[in-house]
């Protein structure tokens, strides 16, 4: 059985290797971490992410152009959402909002 303790030591590294930009392998190596182990804790919080999405509506009105682009996405990791150029930022800070509650 996993410890409390342990288990957020793992979330804590899991975190920390996500913002260092390193690979798995080589976050592994840095911090002497078993790289199994890591592996198993990188596919569980996956599995975790994916079982608690959902869709939600999102509405943006039209407003004044950013530029001459007719849409930009935002990408993480295999997700995509596709904006068009004229928006509100404050839905966009919405959805901004939602997807850091969804990712943590």
């Amino acid at each position: 059985m996993i410890t409390e303790e342990k288990r957020e030591d793992w979330l804590r590294h899991l975190e920390s290797w996500k913002e260092s930009g390193l690979s798995a392998n080589k976050y592994c190596i840095e911090n002497g971490i078993n790289k199994s182990s890591f592996r198993y804790w990188i596919d569980r919080d996956k599995k975790k992410a994916i079982k608690n999405k959902s869709f939600i509506e999102v509405k943006i009105p039209q407003t004044v152009p950013l530029n001459g682009n007719n849409k930009f996405s935002l990408k993480y990791e295999s997700y995509e959402i596709m904006i068009p150029s004229a928006f509100d930022k404050t839905d966009l800070y919405k959805i901004l909002d939602v997807l850091k509650m969804r990712i943590s």
